[in-house]
């Protein structure tokens, strides 16, 4: 069986991305990942963003881990509150959204113009 650290991030889908919270999140913390409302919740809310079989993601699979990698960093546990989950990340910390977008953009952008240099060739200047 094929699991999210055996393929690229851009074919995972919300199982491979419960698979990679459940794991990074106690590797992190050191305690069990506990996901938003449950795993099937948590799986609909993932498939908005990701994508299912029958209906493409809003963001897709490589922004949407680059939004859970910048918030599992940011993220500080406390007594109270000592992981996060998914929802928690959309609710709380959505304005990653938007640096996860933009770095995502930019790296396509780079990748394009290297491709594009390489098209032209170094003799062309």
């Amino acid at each position: 069986m094929t699991t999210y650290d055996s393929k690229p991030v851009a074919k995972w889908n919300t199982r491979d991305f419960q698979a990679y919270l459940k794991a990074e999140h106690e590797r992190l913390y050191g305690v069990p990942y506990v996901p938003f409302r449950g795993y099937q919740a948590e799986a609909g809310m993932l498939g908005h963003w990701v994508g299912t079989k029958r209906k493409p993601g809003e963001y897709g699979p490589e922004i949407t881990k680059r939004f859970i990698d910048l918030c599992f960093a940011q993220y500080r546990p406390t007594a109270e509150w000592p992981g996060i989950s998914f929802g928690f990340m959309q609710t709380y910390m959505g304005r990653n959204l938007q640096r996860a977008v933009a770095e995502i953009r930019a790296e396509e952008a780079a990748q394009q113009r290297r491709e594009q240099q390489a098209e032209i060739g170094d003799d062309f200047y």
